[in-house]
């Protein structure tokens, strides 16, 4: 079930751009969606406010209906780690302890490091040799004082999924946070799993940079203390004649430092609104073939695949190979040469092509490394 041609001319990067974890280049609607805002803010009509936040408004909505959460349940943060950020000084009064693979990519850990060196729970971080992340590999760390259990719902290097199920199940009373910024936009997610799901745009989501998404249950609404709440976050924001400290809101609005990011919120909006129009199904099937096209053409050579999936069910975007004698740098910086973008990771050259992606590349991708 390929994509259509609809979606295919939304999108303009080069036949050899495989670079979607690292930045996904957004699309003509994302473009024209942030145009008109700064167009409407350039040369406004009178009282700029009511009209952008009726927009805001619309936005969470969106983000809403995409994840089949209520509108109250989201808010926008400008990245990941901001949104994470959030979290973890959420739990910062509470003590206990928080689990965390110790390979999750940085941003999933060091929040919880400066929220425990402000003295909120302890961070256990947990070693997985095989970077497989399972309810069995983190069980010895998890007990009764765990506080929330903060995990990739792809990992950045292998592009493994682990069984979020499983991990739902492990966690119990715990929070199960999914940094879902690999993989959200790309490979359907099950967002009911989680308690906390948070990711930047500028990946798979192609939204660009400060257009993050914060969601939350209810429940973890109830679990997280309102830390780092600011003006915005407020009941009655707009009274300042009152002096503050106002009520935090009750909604998803409370995790808000300032204002937010209001054209971050409209360019994912117009992401997500492609997304909704193609149907995550033809994204995700298509993103498959493409990765497993270039794995093909890979293995063909004497390249080493860092596969550590079982199935297609724990398959995402990211593939990662080596070359014997060759270093990634080596091996990148030859792909570039030949205009193949691709990224050094680990020791590992990573590849990660969209649903946008033409199935040439393979072929290209194989003559480069064939004539190494």
């Amino acid at each position: 079930m390929p994509v259509s041609d609809t979606y295919l001319h939304e999108f303009s990067e080069p036949l050899g751009y495989l670079d979607f974890a690292g930045i996904g280049p957004p699309s003509r609607r994302v473009l024209q969606a942030v145009g008109d805002a700064y167009s409407r803010v350039a040369e406004p009509d009178g009282d700029m406010g009511p009209p952008i936040l009726g927009s805001y408004e619309a936005a969470l909505a969106t983000i809403g209906r995409f994840l089949g959460v209520a509108p109250e349940l989201v808010t926008v943060v400008p990245s990941t780690s901001a949104g994470l950020f959030q979290l973890a000084f959420g739990l910062a009064p509470f003590g206990g302890n928080i689990v965390v693979p110790s390979h999750e990519f940085p941003a999933n850990v060091y929040p919880w490091l400066r929220a425990a060196g402000m003295g909120g729970p302890e961070i256990r971080l947990v070693d997985i040799p095989d970077r497989r992340v399972t309810a069995g590999a983190l069980s010895d760390a998890v007990d009764d004082e765990t506080r929330a259990i903060s995990i990739s719902s792809v990992d950045y290097l292998s592009g493994y999924r682990p069984d979020l199920a499983g991990l739902r199940e492990l966690a119990d009373d715990a929070l199960l946070i999914v940094d879902a910024v690999q993989g959200l936009g790309a490979i359907e997610f099950p967002s009911s799993l989680a308690d906390v799901i948070v990711a930047g745009g500028q990946k798979w989501l192609r939204s660009g940079w400060g257009s993050g998404l914060l969601a939350l249950s209810p429940r973890s609404l109830d679990m997280l203390h309102a830390t780092l709440t600011g003006w915005w976050g407020v009941d009655d924001a707009f009274d300042f004649e009152t002096l503050p400290p106002h009520a935090a809101r009750v909604d998803a609005e409370r995790f808000q430092e300032g204002t937010p990011p209001l054209f971050g919120a409209f360019a994912l909006e117009a992401a997500l609104e492609l997304i909704e129009v193609e149907g995550m199904a033809a994204i995700h099937a298509t993103v498959l073939e493409n990765v497993k096209a270039i794995e093909e053409v890979i293995r063909a050579t004497d390249a080493d695949v860092l596969d550590i999936w079982a199935s297609d069910d724990e398959r995402s975007g990211i593939l990662a190979f080596r070359l014997p004698e060759e270093s990634a740098e080596e091996t990148t910086q030859r792909l570039a040469e030949a205009d193949i973008t691709v990224s050094a990771r680990n020791g590992w050259v990573r590849v990660s092509p969209h649903a946008s992606t033409d199935p040439a590349v393979a072929g290209a991708l194989a003559e480069v490394i064939d004539g190494g």
